[in-house]
């Protein structure tokens, strides 16, 4: 990615330059209705107009002409509802931070061999001053770049939380002794207030915002702004903005792990042979969290960087936290199904050669029988197919993406299902507004849950 500094790249109030001519068809798209019962995702910071949606024609649209990189990064910030976390003044940078945090995770996904030793994006606090009994905990932060955070708090008893006034989760660490936001929060750089109103004898121990990484919406090479827009980068930050990762064909064998043959054990865990009806644990034995919270460690060793899917046949519907060499973590919310034994996705992520270590820490009652992480084809091509049978129409890898071709893919019903929950979707929550069903086992070597797109129906 490069940093933008032309007086002609996307503003705050210069979207209206760059954009005019190309996007009022699509902001009529995108304003339309949503069907009743959908979610909306949680909006950071004061309401405003959208720059976009506010831009008046002020010549024919030419929707024949080449999209750049930087404007469809725009158009994909205002379709999945981040525009109102940019600063003002924002630069293409914002944008693309915004969208991906950094490059690392996309030298991963082109087969990267390693990553630099380099920290997310993090504002870590502890042991926050409770201040006076019975009065809220107020927290000032300065977020390093604009991106899209985790909120994390480790601590125990129900806590209300609040960003820049507007209440953002109601969080209960006791369970695991860590709970995070069940949505993440875009945030631009610059200053920020947490506030937490605790219940008696609730507690925070430490708070931490942390950048997404898990998340990389970009093309294989990363932004460029005034690069032409092509299907094949195209797709690939579709299907990344979209959760449908997991869709990617499985490239080879997957990495299987009988989970009670763990590394490490923190707490109270305990290897059993208890059948769960209807379902029976995979050679005959799992692991459970028998006296309270549990925390599991698993290491494996990779031959081949790539995008791996990372998923577990868990038991208990109480959330766990997962983390994946202490870059990524991911709360994993079970479905209704875990009432006996039920394959979950974890994360689907670029991961380079070598070790990695997952841990997966979980209360007392939760249980898991297997883990899998199956390598997944991940060129332009396969990320084309992943949106062809999703039902959108595509046109050649290399082929450049006119504006009207991005009107017909924002304007589908899939795109505005899978982006009006973007949010809550790939912090690891449940959607309502779409069911979720299993895939056949197959030559996947896993069921992992997926969405059912209308594209299935």
């Amino acid at each position: 990615m490069r940093p933008e500094s032309r007086s002609g790249g996307v503003r705050a109030r210069g979207l209206r330059g760059c954009l005019a001519t190309a996007v009022v068809p699509l902001c009529l798209v995108l304003a339309a209705p949503l069907g009743a019962g959908e979610l909306s995702p949680i909006r950071v910071g004061a309401e405003q107009p959208s720059p976009l949606r506010s831009i008046a024609p002020e010549r024919p649209v030419q929707s024949g002409r080449t999209l750049r990189q930087e404007e469809w990064a725009a158009l994909l910030v205002e379709a999945l509802d981040l525009t109102r976390a940019l600063p003002e003044g924002h630069t293409a940078e914002d944008l693309f931070s915004i969208l991906c945090p950094d490059a690392a995770e996309l030298r991963l996904a082109a087969g990267g061999r390693s990553v630099p030793a380099r920290q997310p994006f993090r504002v870590a606090i502890d042991t926050p001053h409770p201040g006076a009994p019975g009065r809220p905990i107020r927290i000032d932060v300065n977020v390093p770049a604009t991106a899209i955070y985790a909120l994390v708090v480790e601590g125990a008893g129900r806590q209300s939380w609040y960003v820049n006034r507007q209440r953002i989760a109601r969080l209960d660490p006791s369970p695991l002794g860590a709970d995070a936001a069940p949505a993440l929060l875009p945030l631009p750089r610059g200053s920020h207030q947490l506030v937490a109103n605790l219940t008696p004898g609730a507690r925070v121990d430490h708070v931490e915002l942390t950048a997404h990484r898990a998340v990389c919406v970009a093309p294989a090479d990363g932004w460029s702004a005034d690069e032409p827009l092509t299907f094949g980068a195209k797709a690939r930050s579709m299907v990344r903005a979209l959760g449908l990762d997991a869709r990617l064909p499985v490239d080879g064998e997957a990495i299987v792990i009988e989970a009670e043959r763990y590394d490490e054990a923190l707490g109270g865990a305990a290897r059993t042979s208890a059948r769960v009806e209807p379902s029976a644990p995979s050679a005959g034995e799992w692991v459970v969290a028998e006296h309270g919270e549990t925390e599991l460690t698993y290491r494996v060793r990779l031959d081949e960087p790539g995008v791996y899917g990372l998923l577990a046949r868990l038991h208990g519907r109480e959330r766990q936290l997962w983390s994946i060499d202490n870059r990524y973590r991911v709360m994993v919310r079970p479905g209704p199904e875990a009432d006996a034994f039920a394959w979950t996705e974890v994360a689907t992520l670029p991961l380079s050669i070598g070790e990695h270590v997952f841990r997966a820490r979980m209360p007392r009652g939760s249980g898991i029988d297997v883990v899998r992480l199956a390598r997944r084809r991940a060129s332009d091509a396969d990320y084309l197919g992943v949106l062809e049978a999703a039902g959108f129409r595509e046109g050649p890898v290399d082929a450049r993406v006119t504006l009207a071709d991005a009107q017909r893919n924002l304007g589908h019903p899939t795109f505005r299902v899978l982006a009006n929950d973007f949010l809550t979707r790939i912090s690891g929550g449940s959607a309502d507004d779409f069911a979720l069903i299993e895939h056949d086992l197959g030559r996947l070597y896993t069921r992992p849950l997926s969405p059912l797109l209308p594209a299935d129906l």
